[in-house]
């Protein structure tokens, strides 16, 4: 999405947004299309957000989904100014302030990820992109993130040169390429007196799922998913170095070609023969291409997300394990005197 990406005269891009508000109105049809859509790990469910800024603050008020089946003759941004049109036309706010995406275990970060991000905040300064899970949802969990590149990685994608050198240059690394915005979601009073009421009427043993303590499976893809990044990772790190060792075996050629030719000079003009005419030596020995350092940094901050989603993971499982204990402590207690006054009755 967003692959039309205007890289000459864009403005200078700051982070001018300290919060995201968003309606439950938009988190409902969210969740509702990712769970249709981007339940599976193969599919990803995306749409466009709309809303309005104040100050620092980002207010989502609607959102709709991308079709999913798309044929050849499909055009989005198309598809975009005609849904606007039409929301516009029943006085429903239609300015675009982002995008939206389904992922699986948290694992959303890729290239085209900040490709389309960066294409987004070129065009709207103020966009954002909202990362919804729906497994961590089914587990109780509300997985709904905020997102913003980093000064630094806007700056780095103009330049559109990914090399070690420029990577430096902008002081990025994978820490702060990407910016997790804090998030709200907002409801009428209206609302919320429909959802307290809804409450009551939902029956107890509804809730019960949310203690569920089957962590082996979530944490099993979340480590299957780990290592594969760490694999990757090793691959590209044998790649630079195998890059580092092929500059270090081209420089010391250069060095030996250099000493040859001023050997021969001088043999020569001792025999009061003219010198040999100045070559340059790139020109014999052409440069070798530098490897893109943007994957490795991508793989690395999708590594200390994980890391991160499994510590988080794990601390939750654990609070729900002592309170799981908490729960069953009374229940133990009153079989125990039920036993004790069984075992009374019949002595």
């Amino acid at each position: 999405m967003a692959a039309r990406n205007r890289r000459a005269n864009v403005p200078d891009v700051d982070n001018t947004i300290d919060l995201v508000q968003v309606d439950g109105l938009v988190v409902a049809k969210i969740i509702k299309h990712c769970h249709e859509e981007g339940s599976s790990a193969v599919d990803v469910a995306q749409g466009v957000l709309l809303g309005l800024v104040a100050d620092t603050r980002l207010e989502v008020t609607n959102c709709f989904p991308f079709p999913k089946n798309l044929d050849e003759n499909f055009d989005e941004e198309d598809y975009q100014m005609e849904m606007m049109r039409h929301l516009r036309k029943v006085n429903v706010d239609h300015l675009h302030v982002g995008w939206y995406q389904s992922t699986q275990q948290g694992a959303f970060l890729s290239t085209q990820f900040l490709e389309s991000q960066f294409t987004y905040q070129t065009s709207i300064e103020e966009s954002v992109v909202l990362i919804y899970d729906p497994l961590k949802t089914k587990r109780g969990f509300l997985h709904l993130k905020a997102y913003r590149l980093t000064p630094q990685a806007v700056a780095l994608y103009k330049e559109n040169d990914f090399g070690a050198d420029t990577i430096k240059t902008h002081h990025l690394s994978f820490e702060n390429l990407y910016q997790e915005i804090r998030l709200v979601i907002h409801n009428s009073h209206l609302v919320n007196s429909l959802l307290c009421e809804l409450s009551d009427m939902v029956p107890s043993y509804e809730g019960s799922q949310y203690l569920d303590l089957g962590t082996a499976s979530v944490l099993e893809k979340h480590l299957r998913s780990l290592t594969d990044n760490v694999d990757e990772l090793l691959q590209d790190t044998n790649k630079f170095n195998i890059y580092q060792r092929q500059v270090v075996k081209q420089q010391q050629e250069k060095q030996k070609y250099v000493q040859k030719r001023n050997l021969e000079n001088n043999a020569r003009q001792a025999r009061g023969e003219p010198p040999l005419a100045d070559e340059d030596v790139n020109k014999v020995f052409k440069p070798i291409p530098v490897p893109p350092r943007l994957e490795p940094m991508v793989l690395s901050a999708q590594i200390a997300a994980h890391c991160q989603q499994v510590s988080l993971f794990c601390s939750q499982a654990l609070g729900k394990l002592f309170l799981s204990e908490a729960l069953q402590q009374p229940q133990s207690s009153q079989q125990q005197a039920t036993l004790k006054s069984n075992v009374k009755a019949s002595q």
